[in-house]
């Protein structure tokens, strides 16, 4: 059962519409009530991707190898960590740790959510925010819902995609996107969706692959690059450009090994730097 709550803060990816309703039935959709599209619960996760009538070859292939990996995602990500990107596990923990509690009570957003890893450890009963965890993989969303289901917190998994949050505007806190920048096939325009769903003064952080900080670590993203897996990556700068031309502000930075941690915050008077709504619909 999806929780009222959780309805509130939610709107429908194809149309905007800004109210999704249970439908009836012993399996319910979510039901737009502007464009009656229906998007299926599976296992308790919504699927609120909009059909795609030619599949973006390069997004299918990201989603293809998440859904291989995620039975052995919990076992090679701390041995890549060390040996090929040069950072500690610890350190994913620690900027969850400080995400999370940036929401202070409001909406709290992973994206990517992966198999929840480094949420699980750090969520406590102290923590009061409402939990969304987005992902495109469903093997990914599975482990994570086995890996969350006894954490003390109000959370939600959906399947989403990333250039299209089914979120209305101005309702998120604080967004993590731990490991997300470098997969993105469109990073300006994912940016650009985290920038409007977040309220005015709410936080933005995450990680991201960067070049040019371990000859090692270079050589594997150069052929994750060969081969379609990841889109061209740049260094630091690069990146944090494009972080900052999204209209964040006092964003900063640090880096271990071939890993950047980051975080900032949308303005507190600011004209979102995605489609308006009426432009949405008018699409």
């Amino acid at each position: 059962m999806i929780r009222r709550e959780v309805l509130e803060k939610l709107c429908c990816p194809s149309c905007r519409g800004p109210e999704l309703t249970l439908g009836s039935g012993r399996r319910p959709d979510l039901i737009c009530s502007d464009c009656d599209t229906r998007y299926p619960i599976i296992d308790g996760i919504p699927d609120l991707v909009v059909p795609e009538e030619s599949l973006n070859p390069g997004s299918y292939r990201t989603e293809t190898l998440e859904n291989v990996i995620a039975g052995v995602y919990d076992f090679i990500a701390p041995v890549l960590s060390m040996a090929i990107w040069r950072c500690s596990p610890l350190r994913y923990i620690d900027h969850e740790n400080r995400a999370l509690g940036r929401a202070q009570g409001g909406v709290y957003v992973e994206a990517p959510v992966g198999t929840g890893v480094a949420l699980a450890p750090i969520v406590a009963e102290h923590h009061d925010a409402l939990i969304f965890g987005f992902d495109k993989s469903w093997n990914m969303l599975f482990k994570a819902k086995k890996r969350l289901r006894n954490i003390p917190a109000d959370f939600q998994l959906i399947r989403a995609d990333y250039h299209n949050l089914p979120l209305k505007s101005g309702v998120v806190r604080s967004l993590q996107s731990l490991n997300g920048l470098h997969g993105f096939m469109n990073r300006n325009a994912v940016l650009a969706e985290f920038h409007r769903c977040l309220e005015p003064q709410g936080f933005f952080s995450g990680s991201t692959l960067v070049r040019s900080q371990a000859d090692v670590a270079d050589a594997f993203v150069e052929q994750y690059e060969r081969y379609g897996i990841y889109p061209m990556l740049r260094g630091p700068e690069f990146l944090l450009q494009q972080v900052r031309s999204t209209a964040f502000e006092d964003v900063h930075f640090e880096t271990h090994g071939a890993v950047m941690f980051f975080h900032g915050k949308k303005g507190a008077d600011v004209v979102d730097v995605t489609r308006t709504e009426t432009d949405t619909r008018a699409s």
